[in-house]
């Protein structure tokens, strides 16, 4: 029976909104926001209670030996925190040892290029040339002859391998089988999505990462070379660079 009753669709009950007239003033307050208001205006109450109770019974004659050290600025206590200042010798030595740090990472960070530069050749990937691509000239007997230059067949290779400046492989070795780029992909095969694209995916996040690690192992070295300076100029030696001596005029 009492799912039956559960069953049956009730009435929303909705609460009263605020009056057309007091809609200036806000949301109407419900119950659970006078809670929270009371709540934090009696919270605020017995605080400044409490603190005027101290400052009620405060001693003037109160004194410690903290009171010696301590010292206000506009009402506010700035105190010490014991901490000493480290010598010349002991920063340089902590310099030292970030150095020796950066130099492990900056040698971790190369071991993984080269991998990736390995791994980037083995997979047909050539790093894009900054500025104007190479050119090669080819020369020919006269017009005609280089108004119908073929240019692959004349290198005797494929028609995508043609941007390729180097490991240029010829037809006869694709036909062979003996080298098979990845840039020599079935059109049809890149339009269904299948392992061509998922290969060039691939070989696009190689260069990705490979780019991101040479950018980390340059600023590796950047800041390594900054802190190799700071210990230099915090050694023994004169700090204002060179000075000539006095040389007496006649």
């Amino acid at each position: 029976m009492s799912s039956m009753r559960n069953a049956v669709q009730r009435r929303n009950h909705k609460e009263r909104a605020q009056p057309e007239e007091r809609k200036k003033w806000g949301l109407l307050e419900k119950k659970k926001d006078y809670q929270l208001r009371s709540r934090d205006y009696n919270t605020k109450k017995q605080r400044i209670k409490a603190l005027r109770e101290k400052a009620e019974t405060r001693n003037p004659d109160e004194f410690h030996y903290g009171m010696m050290s301590s010292r206000t600025q506009k009402g506010i206590k700035i105190a010490d925190r014991g901490n000493e200042a480290l010598s010349n010798a002991a920063v340089a030595l902590l310099k030292t040892q970030d150095a020796n740090y950066l130099r492990l990472k900056r040698a971790e960070e190369r071991k993984k290029i080269e991998k990736l530069e390995e791994a980037v050749q083995f997979m047909g990937l050539a790093k894009p040339q900054k500025g104007e691509p190479r050119k090669h000239t080819v020369f020919t007997e006269d017009v005609d002859e280089a108004k119908k230059f073929d240019p692959a067949q004349f290198f005797g290779t494929h028609e995508s391998l043609l941007d390729r400046s180097f490991n240029r492989p010829r037809l006869d070795q694709l036909e062979n089988g003996e080298f098979m780029p990845d840039e020599v992909l079935d059109e049809g095969e890149h339009k269904r999505g299948g392992d061509g694209l998922r290969r060039e995916k691939k070989k696009l996040a190689a260069y990705k990462e490979l780019e991101s690690r040479l950018n980390r192992e340059q600023e590796l070295k950047e800041v390594e070379l900054r802190l190799a300076l700071q210990r230099e100029k915090m050694g023994k030696g004169r700090k204002n660079g060179n000075k000539w001596a006095k040389v007496r005029k006649r």
